[in-house]
């Protein structure tokens, strides 16, 4: 896999952060170093390139693991303890800082803050959203360092992984497997591999449209901008329907309280408007949809913090449904009777049919 043989294994091997990685060498021994970006945007990789470049151990500890203040203190707390046998030093990297914030209030931050400060040896975090409220206390101690992935830097990786292989291949084709990636490299190279194997490029279109439903829900929840919310639509090609039904399986993970409520009767105008669209043929109602879909939920939107999408799972249990009963009354028409009697039926007929 390219994936893996391309992975990085020091600091000069890797494109398009030289301004990061200086200030992450200039802060390394002067105060704990927070590490945030989107997914992919190679934040780990980074890291583990700066333990080998400096010979140092790196402990790898994931906060999604810390269940309360006593496992903080018992994991983090003794590899602070102990020191390095093989290496010259040893480097502490905290992952997933985002899921410690994510719990319910069991002194997590607070005892991670009491770790780091204690601890003879550096400390990196990394966090795909730092900007949650309960992360304030380890923001005000650390230096934060932002990492940025542009389309020319994805671009310009995925060159040099086809002139190391010495891959001819057609630069509109590397150009809009990087776009379609947007920041994340590591999934740019896993679809230029299936590409190579396959010249296939749906995949590369199927990761476009994956990609844009979570940027434009990232935008309707998170935006501070009422002017960006009202135009995330603007330029999208995406069906109004699957909008609906992913804000509706998602606003309980952004919303909660009054708000919830507020949030979902803005998602049942927008559905009133769009189906007078569809009957009456009424567009002018399209800007109405539009608005109720983005500045109506964004209004009632926490800000702050990194929330994990799910996939609409309630229409698929609808139409599940809908295709038994629409079974059902063919067989209570076969046999003369009605739905709702054959249901009642229906064990005593499984019996005697030995199903």
């Amino acid at each position: 896999m390219l994936i893996e043989k391309y992975k990085p294994k020091s600091l000069k091997e890797i494109i398009g952060r030289e301004k990061e990685i200086a200030e992450i060498k200039a802060n390394l021994n002067k105060k704990p170093i927070l590490l945030y970006g989107p997914v992919g945007v190679g934040k780990t990789t980074i890291v583990y390139c700066l333990a080998n470049d400096l010979n140092y151990e790196i402990l790898e500890l994931n906060a999604s693991d810390f269940r309360n203040k006593e496992s903080i203190q018992k994991i983090l707390g003794n590899a602070i303890q102990q020191k390095s046998l093989f290496y010259k030093g040893k480097l502490i990297l905290v992952d997933e800082l985002d899921g410690i914030a994510g719990k319910e209030d069991r002194g997590g931050v607070q005892a991670l803050l009491n770790v780091i400060k204690k601890s003879p040896y550096p400390i990196i975090m990394v966090a795909n959203d730092p900007w949650n409220k309960k992360l304030l206390p380890i923001r005000k101690i650390s230096k934060l360092i932002e990492l940025k992935v542009n389309f020319y830097i994805v671009l310009k990786v995925l060159k040099e992984i086809c002139k190391k292989e010495k891959i001819n291949i057609n630069e509109a084709v590397l150009a809009k497997i990087a776009k379609s990636a947007k920041h994340d490299i590591r999934a740019a190279i896993i679809d230029l591999n299936v590409y190579l194997k396959t010249r296939d490029t749906s995949i590369i279109d199927t990761r476009d449209k994956e990609e844009t439903i979570f940027q434009i829900l990232q935008k309707i929840f998170h935006s501070r901008n009422p002017q960006d919310v009202l135009n995330v639509l603007e330029y999208s090609s995406i069906d109004l329907d699957g909008l609906i039904k992913w804000l509706d399986e998602n606003l309980p993970r952004e919303i909660n309280g009054r708000n919830l409520l507020k949030a979902y009767e803005s998602l049942s105008k927008a559905d009133i408007f769009k189906a007078r669209i569809q009957r009456w043929q009424h567009w002018r109602f399209l800007v109405y949809v539009n608005a109720l879909l983005t500045y109506g939920i964004n209004i009632f939107a926490n800000k702050f913090g990194f929330v994990k999408y799910k996939n609409p799972t309630r229409f698929l249990k609808f139409w599940i449904n809908k295709q038994e009963n629409s079974e059902l009354q063919e067989i209570a028409s076969s046999l003369h009777m009605s739905t709702k009697k054959l249901e009642k039926e229906l064990p005593y007929i499984r019996k005697i049919l030995n199903l």
